[in-house]
């Protein structure tokens, strides 16, 4: 129990402190403290594994690796260190025990049974809205998801603005570098803007069909 708290009361000074430096939490930021680094990799996907725990934009980071990686490397790392951010902010909300929670929360616990008899897809339409990734996560940490449905379903639904915010950073990268255009930039970005569009609307047209045939 004396563990809990403790670790209770570091993540939530953790979280006071990125909301204190707020200000200077940036891509620029992240790409200053460790490009050139040999471990820059497994500093940035740690650096985004903390992001998670301590509720910073994922934006922050995507557009980050993009800026110190490029597009390829960059997509790699910033999925990578979303996923293990993601595992790490819903492992913790369970060890802490409050997996569950909401099924039984007055008003709100039919949601979701509803959000965890649709699986991975409810959890990939819940990825694809604003809200923030921590808060997701540990959301979705407090119903009786299974792990499979929760990690298949951030992948799919973190995957399309990854891909836009690296693609992002790499042409800012290269635009400062006096070399890249932001055309393909922008395209990215639409196309993950798109993409997030068209998956929630089969999302929903999948609900749909489910309430009306049950058995289906």
């Amino acid at each position: 129990m004396l563990t809990r708290i403790i670790a209770l009361l570091l993540v939530a000074a953790g979280i006071a402190l990125a909301l204190l430096y707020r200000d200077i939490i940036d891509p620029v930021a992240v790409r200053d403290a460790i490009a050139g680094n040999p471990f820059s990799p497994a500093i940035f996907v740690a650096l985004q594994l903390a992001a998670s725990l301590l509720f910073i934009p994922r934006t922050v980071l995507g557009i980050a690796a993009g800026l110190v990686f490029g597009f390829v490397w960059g997509t790699v790392w910033a999925l990578t260190g979303a996923m293990l951010g993601a595992a790490a902010g819903f492992a913790l909300t369970r060890w802490l025990g409050a997996g569950g929670m909401l099924d039984t929360s007055p008003g709100i616990g039919r949601l979701v049974q509803r959000a965890e008899d649709g699986g991975w897809r409810a959890v990939a339409i819940l990825r694809l809205t604003p809200l923030p990734h921590g808060v997701a996560n540990t959301l979705l940490a407090m119903t009786n998801l299974t792990w499979r449905d929760y990690l298949l379903g951030s992948f799919a639904g973190m995957l399309p603005m990854t891909l836009a915010q690296v693609e992002v950073g790499a042409a800012g990268g290269a635009v400062l570098d006096g070399r890249g255009p932001w055309l393909l930039a922008c395209l990215f970005l639409a196309a993950g803007l798109l993409a997030t569009f068209l998956l929630k609307r089969v999302g929903a047209k999948r609900g749909s069909q489910s309430d009306q045939d049950p058995l289906g």
